[in-house]
């Protein structure tokens, strides 16, 4: 089919009420929809703009989801986090399937970091015995 300037076609059906909108159904007929429906329809159109326009899409909601969140000072302590080193070098690293060098490579690197955080937590014990 040509569109030409000189076609005719039906302008009513876009200038009908705003209370009705045509609908045309299988068989090609129109009739207007429920008014009820079309309100309900333009407030989850509006409610899912406000959603996306506080939460931002999907998408960096999903992003936001994966997000670790601090919650938890003590998650961070030296304590816990010597416990997990410790962890993987006595448990993690010797199941690993690689190399023997490797896993004494990282072994060392893991208790260098261990050393590390104890002499940090040593001297902030120590800075707490001089506060007033």
């Amino acid at each position: 089919m040509r569109v030409t300037a000189d076609r005719i076609h039906d302008d009513s059906r876009l200038r009908s009420s705003a209370g009705t909108v045509p609908h045309v159904g299988e068989a090609g007929g129109s009739k207007p929809v429920d008014p009820e429906r079309q309100a309900d329809f333009a407030r989850a159109v509006e409610g899912s703009q406000a959603r996306r326009q506080q939460g931002g899409t999907l998408r960096e909601q999903i992003e936001r989801l994966a997000l670790p969140v601090a919650g938890d000072p003590s998650l961070y302590a030296d304590e816990r986090s010597i416990g997990l080193l410790q962890h993987v070098v006595d448990a993690v690293l010797p199941e690993m399937d690689t190399q023997a060098e490797v896993v004494e490579m990282a072994a060392q690197l893991i208790n260098q970091e261990i050393a590390q955080r104890l002499e940090w937590a040593e001297r902030r014990a120590e800075a707490k015995e001089f506060e007033p």
